[in-house]
């Protein structure tokens, strides 16, 4: 049985501490603004609530924070009444929120700085995911302490992937929804464009999940071309560009701003001035690591 304390127990962290208590382990947890529902939920289960971080930390192997910022878990690990405040220093702690990599950093500093181990471990996909248990889990930490934690992230995701030295969960967080997000506002312009241009939105989204549109380029075209280091010209830049033209002239036809393509359009004329011109068009990866000094 694993004893664990779990702050922040939210639209997230209620259903991810109930899935630990729901594989019979011991978990107290700590919310000052705690739902009642999720309150219930949790005693309901044999969970323990606590009015401080002081009674949480009695007797607790892991401590977990699931908390909306980098304020936040700044705040309960090194404020006032913090983890680092209390008198309690063997325990592992494991901060789940999505924050700024660069404050995952500093906040690890100074657990290091009290023999205390921490690891990143934020989390990916949905709320369901968070109550049926099969959360991706993204882990930056002490590699050789890794099993350790394992078995209790296990409870709460069915992908635990370790990703490198302290920090390094949080940015592949980060990555995961700059990517994640950035592809949604694309994906709303595009359907857009389709409704403006009359033509049937399933038979749109249909068609298109069976291109590289719709696929993605990890999917489709980076595995064949890009790990292979192929720059070879299936589908050249110059025609990428003319294509992108057309299609945002199409989009000033029908009055809808394709923001996302505009930023793309800069980008595509730049490297067409350049060797790129006529190389393929996933050789766009190696043009920006050079204009972002990347080796």
């Amino acid at each position: 049985m694993i004893k664990v304390g779990f702050i922040g127990v939210g639209t997230m962290g209620c259903p991810m501490a109930s899935n630990i208590l729901s594989k019979g382990n011991n978990l107290k947890f700590f919310d000052p603004y705690v739902q009642e529902e999720n309150k219930s939920k949790l005693l309901n289960l044999g969970g323990q609530y606590c009015t401080s971080i002081k009674e949480l930390l009695d007797e607790r192997d892991f401590v977990i924070t699931m908390l909306p910022n980098g304020n936040n878990v700044k705040e309960v690990c090194l404020g006032h009444d913090g983890l680092l405040k209390q008198d309690k220093k063997d325990f592992i702690y494991i901060d789940m929120s999505t924050i700024l990599p660069a404050d995952s950093i500093a906040i690890n500093k100074e657990f290091e700085s009290h023999n205390i181990k921490m690891f990143d471990a934020p989390v990916a996909r949905l709320v369901n995911n968070a109550i049926d248990g099969t959360l991706l889990i993204l882990v930056g930490g002490d590699q050789e302490k890794f099993n350790d934690i394992k078995p209790l992230l296990e409870t709460m995701g069915s992908d635990v992937v370790y990703c490198g030295k302290n920090g390094s969960g949080s940015k592949m967080k980060i990555i995961n929804n700059y990517m994640s997000i950035v592809s949604n506002i694309v994906t709303a312009e595009t359907l857009s464009l389709v409704e403006k241009s009359g033509i049937d939105l399933n038979l749109a989204i249909n068609l298109l999940i069976t291109t590289a549109a719709g696929k993605g380029h990890l999917n489709v075209s980076y595995p064949i071309k890009v790990l292979k280091n192929d720059v070879s010209p299936g589908f050249k830049n110059t025609l990428a560009l003319k294509d992108l033209k057309l299609a945002l002239e199409q989009g000033a036809l029908d009055g809808i701003s394709l923001n996302t393509g505009k930023s793309a359009l800069d980008l595509y004329e730049e490297a067409e001035k350049t060797k790129y011109k006529d190389l393929d068009w996933t050789s766009m990866f190696n043009f920006i690591k050079e204009v972002n000094n990347i080796t």
